[in-house]
Order: C-alpha cells, then sequence, then structure tokens
C-alpha cells in the first residue's frame, strides 16, 4: 500500500498547471483573430503568441484559438481518408492527428517544445469488450515554463455523437484537456510508447483497459526507470532513430500486429533515407543492415502489407549492393 500511495503522489504533483476554468482575457483575445490573418500558420502564430506574456499562456492562446475554430471531421474520421494538416487553416477541419500536427507547428513556430504522442483512448467507440488493434488517437505533450503537460486540442474542442444513425461533431470548449491533470489524463489516454506517460512507473496496458480509475490502474505498473533520463536519450536522436526507437517501444508495450508493422516501416524508413543522395559507402552498408531488419520484421506479418514491403526492402538491399559495387571500383 505505501508503495502504491507514493506512487501515486508523485503522479498527482508532476503537473500543477492543470487549468479549470477559462482564462475569458486570453480567449476573447484567440477569437478576435482577424479572419484573414487566421488563414497563414506564420500570421496566425505571430498574431497569438503576442497575447501571451509566457510559454503556458502562448499555448493556451493556441488551443482557445483551435477550439473556436476548428471543428472535428466526422466524415474522414467515418470514411478513414487522411485530411492533410497543411490546409486544415482552409478547412478549418480535421482529425485527431491533424489538431495534433497543427498545435505542434503552431509551438514549434515559438520555440517551444512539443511532441505529438499516439495513443489509446477511452473516447467514442470505446469498449472494454474490444481490444484495441491499434493506437486509435493523437494528442500532444508541451514543455513549458520547464515541465511537461498533456494536451488533447481534438477533445478540447468538443465531442462527436451519434444522431439518427450519422456520426456530428458539437463544439464545447472542455478546460480540462487543456494541461490536463495527469490523473484525469490517464484514465483516457495511454501513449503507444510509455516513455510519454512522464512518470518513473509506467501504467501497463492491461491495467489501463481493465481499470476506470487512477488509483487502480497504479496497482500494476512496469518496472521502476528513469523517465527523464529515457527521454533525454529519444531526444539526443535524429528523427529516423526517434521513430525507430519508439516503435520498438510501442511494440514492446503492447506486442499487437499494427504496432510489430510500425517497427517494420521504421526500419524501412531508416534504411530507405540512409541510401538517399549519398556517396559514401557505410551508408549504404548501413542501409543494408536496417533493410534486413525490416525483412525479418515484414516476413512476421504473414499477409499481403507484410509481402509488399518485403519486396520493396529486397529492391533497396539489390540497389544499395550495386552502388557499393559502383563506388568500389571508381576507387580502384
Amino acid at each position: 500500500m505505501r508503495f502504491i500511495l507514493i506512487s501515486f503522489l508523485i503522479f498527482v504533483v508532476h503537473n500543477s498547471l492543470a487549468l479549470d476554468q477559462v482564462n475569458t482575457k486570453l480567449n476573447n483575445y484567440a477569437k478576435a483573430c482577424p479572419e484573414k490573418t487566421s488563414r497563414d500558420l506564420k500570421s496566425l502564430v505571430n498574431y497569438l503568441s503576442k497575447g501571451g506574456n509566457t510559454q503556458t499562456q502562448q499555448v493556451e492562446l493556441f488551443c482557445y484559438w483551435i477550439a473556436e475554430n476548428i471543428s472535428y471531421d466526422t466524415e474522414s474520421y467515418v470514411s478513414g481518408k487522411t485530411t492533410e494538416t497543411a490546409k486544415i487553416l482552409v478547412s478549418r477541419k480535421g482529425v485527431c492527428q491533424n489538431y495534433a500536427e497543427l498545435l505542434q507547428k503552431m509551438c514549434e513556430s515559438v520555440q517551444i517544445e512539443c511532441h505529438i504522442v499516439s495513443g489509446y483512448s477511452k473516447g467514442y467507440g470505446y469498449s472494454k469488450k474490444k481490444p484495441f488493434q491499434s493506437p486509435d488517437h493523437a494528442w500532444n505533450i508541451v514543455k513549458v515554463d520547464g515541465k511537461y503537460l498533456f494536451v488533447d486540442a481534438t477533445w478540447s474542442c468538443g465531442y462527436v455523437d451519434q444522431v439518427k444513425g450519422s456520426l456530428m461533431f458539437f463544439k464545447e470548449l472542455k478546460i480540462e484537456e487543456i494541461f490536463a491533470d495527469p490523473n484525469y489524463f490517464l484514465m483516457t489516454h495511454l501513449p503507444g510508447d510509455p516513455r510519454w506517460q512522464i512518470r518513473n512507473n509506467p501504467i501497463t496496458m492491461t491495467s489501463f483497459t481493465s481499470n476506470d480509475s487512477v488509483k487502480d490502474m497504479l496497482k500494476l505498473t512496469l518496472p521502476n526507470y528513469n523517465y527523464l533520463d529515457s527521454l533525454k536519450t529519444y531526444l539526443a536522436a535524429d528523427s529516423l532513430d526517434r521513430r525507430v526507437m519508439s516503435a520498438i517501444s510501442t511494440y514492446n508495450f503492447n506486442p499487437i500486429n499494427a504496432n510489430l508493422t510500425e517497427v517494420g516501416d521504421a526500419y524501412y524508413n531508416k534504411a530507405w533515407k540512409t541510401s538517399q543522395n549519398t556517396n559514401d559507402i557505410k551508408n549504404y552498408e548501413t542501409a543494408i543492415i536496417w533493410y534486413d531488419k525490416s525483412i525479418m520484421i515484414f516476413s512476421k506479418l504473414n499477409n499481403t502489407y507484410g509481402a509488399k514491403w518485403i519486396s520493396n526492402s529486397k529492391k533497396g538491399l539489390k540497389y544499395c549492393t550495386y552502388q557499393i559495387d559502383i563506388l568500389k571500383k571508381d576507387k580502384k
């Protein structure tokens, strides 16, 4: 019991900036953004960021503007079609990935560290009787004023529900999703990569799906580790290695087929990009290693997707071998 209580207290004090009410002044400032200004990301961010005195206020302003102006795209959700985030300022609608990418772009425009987190959510369509087949939601973690904070820009805008057989979006500012209290947030959001739980004793997938309260979830956690050290290693890596690290961590945390597929994709992506626009034999040799790894993973899928990318990986191997032979001949 003492261990559980200590873990619970550590979890509670992590986030002391959870909002409990709308900042009317900031919200009104965001709403007053001129229409023309809001059609261009640079001018939009420039306007909004001037309304805040701190990084925290700037992110809050970004969230208020998104909640007021971007609607959830129920048609894309139902059809499974992807929407380009670059077009969201024109279409004024998107799905969770678009919301997360937009907030990230806004934050990074003013040098605020912001990460997109893919994971599992107890939102629309969730059922304890229906296991997750893949991560189903995306949100953000921002680092403002030295603290890592949770933000779900999608859920902060409102909610969806069935009306006469059709999925409808209802706009409603939900302040609790901006700098969300970890206890509240973890009840409904579980990062695919456990490092983004931002805690030293990550809650397990089983605990998340079996319980509805954080107190009960904390009874079953992964072994203790230093999440700050884990994040430091992750952030020091380049984008290719970050994707590989996250994919492996996500699969180890929840070894389902969709997560294994992402491992294969991450390996292939690293191989392909390492072999592009280079005259360095070492780069081609490195790419060969990653192509071999991708083939090993895709072979485990036993499906048409895996077969397709095994074929592409073999083509990549052939290309790299050919380039190495040419470069070796040129050196003679």
